[in-house]
């Protein structure tokens, strides 16, 4: 006969309390700052995409990448910004891959610094999955047109020259991200982020314009290309 065992409540009650705060401080517990995390974003985007990109950010602070699209979404970690040569006064961004978008803000993994550019070690930063504001991330298309929407035959609303495509630094320097489609990607182009003479060759629709501030236009882009240092082609 097999007789029934109880542990003091006392006892039961400290070893509960002991799981419990082991529990915690492991959920408390992470990578450095910095660091990449397990955490996946909250949110499921509202398109899927797939390009790369390139972070357009000048504060020396980072970005911050955030687990839900939103700025009140806990910070998930941090890329630095643009590295800058400082002998050639060059800018290399950080790289990462675009897999989804929300009203403006854009799913990102796989950030890294392209050491082949800096010829420096790579920079830690964040590489898990996380959301940025498409105003801190811009593109490289080696399209000739930009397009009312996100298909090869749709209406053409931009334009640069014969022959001219998109991937020179200052359509890269001019855009930001503002939304996303498979591999098809709509730019916001800011006018006063042109060089004079090439502002002044820009074949603009007035569609483009329509609905945005003074000295701005949207296009849709193609042949996405997330290299910075040469032609995808």
């Amino acid at each position: 006969m097999t007789a029934d065992f109880h542990l003091p409540r006392a006892i039961v009650i400290a070893v509960t309390a002991g799981l419990a705060s082991l529990t915690s401080g492991a959920n408390a517990a992470g990578p450095a700052d910095g660091a990449s995390r397990p955490e996946s974003p909250s949110v499921t985007p509202a398109r899927s995409c797939n390009f790369g990109a390139f972070v357009a950010e000048t504060d020396p602070a980072g970005l911050n990448v955030r687990e839900a699209p939103s700025t009140a979404a806990k910070v998930l970690g941090k890329l630095p910004p643009t590295f800058v040569e400082p002998t050639m006064n060059y800018g290399v961004r950080v790289e990462v891959e675009i897999t989804g978008v929300r009203e403006g803000w854009f799913l990102i993994r796989n950030a890294r610094d392209n050491a082949d550019l800096t010829g420096r070690p790579a920079r830690p930063m964040y590489s898990g999955r996380g959301w940025v504001s498409g105003s801190k991330l811009t593109v490289k298309s080696q399209a000739d047109a930009g397009r009312a929407r996100p298909a090869p035959a749709a209406a053409v609303h931009l334009r640069v020259g014969d022959g001219e495509t998109f991937d020179g630094d200052s359509f890269i320097e001019a855009g930001r991200l503002s939304d996303c489609q498979g591999e098809w990607a709509q730019v916001e182009f800011t006018d006063q982020r042109f060089p004079a003479q090439e502002r002044a060759a820009l074949k603009v629709e007035p569609a483009a314009r329509a609905g945005l501030p003074l000295g701005r236009f949207r296009v849709w882009v193609g042949r996405l290309c997330g290299i910075q240092e040469t032609s995808c082609s």
